[in-house]
């Protein structure tokens, strides 16, 4: 990114986080509501993805069904955004924070955890809900995670403002490129790693799955850290619930067995799983996922072809 681009987007940010600091929390609330309103009606891009997505998820629903599911997505993506400001500023203490959450599952969390003492562990979530809030939370409880995650195009913006929120609790970053290093120590060590799997991923690092009965690529190193460490892997969700209130959703261990078949086929099936848990939860939550995310550009006409050779390609030499 150019310098100067950077510099002036981090300021800009940095003054209106300065501003927003002085305000009451109702305040923040409705600023973050507006901009939510402000960027479904004014970003036409946006909108238009969000809704070209969800007729790709939802081909039954009509298209006043689908513009209800964006216009309350856009804006409780707003919300979600509010909220972690609000962390960021210290508005939010950890007291607040457990009080907010519905975390009744945070048992079940910790039974799964005590049953796999000396394992490692992988959370699995995507852009659905509050997906900051729920390494905070988990944090706070004395779970602390290694999240693995895309580092943003402008530094400053990172290093300033997204590391420290993600890392407020004891929580520790590492970026995409450093990722198999990483996780496979935080494993070896019985840590817990987390990962987002629901974006789009480059074609040499995926593997083609069905999300929505659409053919696209997701990510396989989460199951290839499955199928080599046997790490307790679980699913994890924080869903608003209403107003300010959250609730932690625990999903059951996906569990793993090497049926001898090659390592590529293993891997495929349970990138699929994954995938389908992702969508599953997403059906059941429409307008808390982030669709206006481009999950569906990669797999143009083009690319399906070249998968299917590649695949013909891959059998033949078996």
């Amino acid at each position: 990114m150019n310098p100067i681009r950077e510099k002036t987007e981090y300021m800009l940010l940095y003054g209106l986080m300065g501003l927003l600091k002085r305000l009451p929390d109702r305040l923040i609330e409705v600023f973050f509501r507006l901009f939510g309103a402000a960027f479904f009606l004014l970003s036409f891009r946006r909108r238009h993805l969000a809704l070209r997505n969800l007729k790709i998820a939802f081909p039954e629903k009509t298209s006043g069904e689908r513009l209800g599911i964006a216009w309350r997505a856009f804006r409780n993506m707003a919300i979600f955004t509010g909220d972690s400001f609000r962390v960021l500023a210290g508005k939010l203490t950890p007291e607040q924070i457990l009080a907010m959450v519905d975390g009744a599952e945070i048992e079940k969390y910790k039974a799964m955890r005590a049953g796999a003492a000396g394992r490692g562990v992988i959370h699995l979530t995507g852009h659905l809900g509050n997906w900051e809030l729920i390494a905070d939370y988990a944090a706070i409880c004395g779970y602390e995670s290694n999240i693995v995650a895309r580092q943003g195009t402008n530094r400053l913006i990172d290093e300033k403002i997204v590391v420290p929120l993600r890392t407020r609790y004891g929580n520790r970053i590492s970026y995409k490129k450093n990722a198999l290093l990483f996780t496979g120590k935080s494993l070896r060590r019985g840590e817990a790693v987390a990962f987002l799997i629901d974006q789009k991923i480059n074609p040499r690092d995926g593997v083609p799955v069905q999300f929505f009965n659409r053919e696209v690529l997701a990510v396989a190193s989460c199951a290839a850290l499955q199928t080599r460490f046997n790490p307790l892997v679980v699913p994890v969700f924080m869903i608003r619930t209403g107003g300010k209130q959250y609730k932690l959703l625990v999903g059951d261990a996906v569990e793993w067995t090497n049926d001898g078949s090659p390592q590529e086929e293993q891997i495929q099936k349970l990138t699929q799983r994954y995938q389908t848990i992702i969508e599953d939860t997403v059906r059941a939550y429409p307008d808390q996922w982030f669709w206006m995310h481009n999950r569906f550009k990669l797999m143009d006409v083009g690319t399906r072809r070249r998968n299917r050779r590649a695949r013909r390609r891959k059998a033949a030499t078996k």
